[in-house]
């Protein structure tokens, strides 16, 4: 099992290590190009770096599960071995990414600061969420979030690889309808803003249970899953 657990972990780092080094090497270059270019004229500038990463670690788990998953079993690995790996480097995923974007957001703002730019402001997702955030709960935020989203990404991608795109794009239209559907949509909708208003511990503890339960859920899917995914 500590074999097994050892050759997945290392297979996903090394893809997620390389997508990593370019999405945050494409998001640094941005920022800076942003501050030099807004150093220079009067215009404002808002920028949030949390949003990116959000977006990018949805792809990115929704594509390597597809794709990792098959190559992992052709390899010797159990299913119960990979799932097991998957929730962990996820989880420790969502930890480095959060703490990557503390350390650039913190250089970004000591910058901005020190050139007296007003007109350029960056902001953490929490700062919309909580009151009075901290660099402690912007942390915890980002690295919770992505957990969250990674976890809805891997079930989502591991529906498409057992019933292929037309699994998928049931799922979607479900999640749709319940964003559409006032019976739905308002106790979704009430239940997000019952965030703000809550314990970060209850937020927090909600959100990473939730993640868990979803990693669970895709053994229901991976379990008799072939290596080869569905069209």
């Amino acid at each position: 099992m500590k074999g097994q657990f050892a050759a997945i972990s290392y297979s996903l780092y090394v893809e997620l290590k390389y997508l990593m080094i370019r999405f945050w090497t494409i998001l640094l270059a941005f920022v800076v190009v942003d501050i030099f270019v807004f150093s220079q004229v009067n215009e404002h500038l808002l920028l949030v770096t949390s949003m990116p990463q959000y977006i990018f670690s949805g792809i990115v788990s929704f594509i390597i599960i597809r794709k990792s998953f098959s190559f992992c079993l052709k390899l010797g690995a159990t299913r119960k071995a990979y799932l097991l790996t998957m929730t962990c480097v996820f989880a420790l995923f969502a930890i480095v990414m959060s703490l990557i974007n503390v350390v650039i957001m913190s250089i970004s703002i000591k910058v901005i600061n020190s050139l007296n730019l007003m007109n350029i402001q960056l902001y953490y997702a929490s700062d919309f969420i909580f009151h009075g955030s901290t660099v402690t709960v912007h942390f915890l935020t980002d690295a919770v979030f992505i957990f969250f989203i990674t976890a809805a990404s891997c079930l989502l991608g591991s529906i498409v690889y057992k019933f292929g795109q037309t699994g998928g794009m049931i799922t979607g239209a479900v999640l749709i309808l319940l964003f559409t559907i006032p019976v739905t949509k308002e106790p979704v909708i009430h239940f997000i803003k019952s965030f703000s208003n809550g314990s970060l511990l209850l937020t927090f503890g909600t959100m990473v249970i939730a993640s868990f339960l979803f990693f669970l859920i895709n053994w229901l899917f991976l379990k008799k899953a072939s290596p080869v995914h569905q069209a």
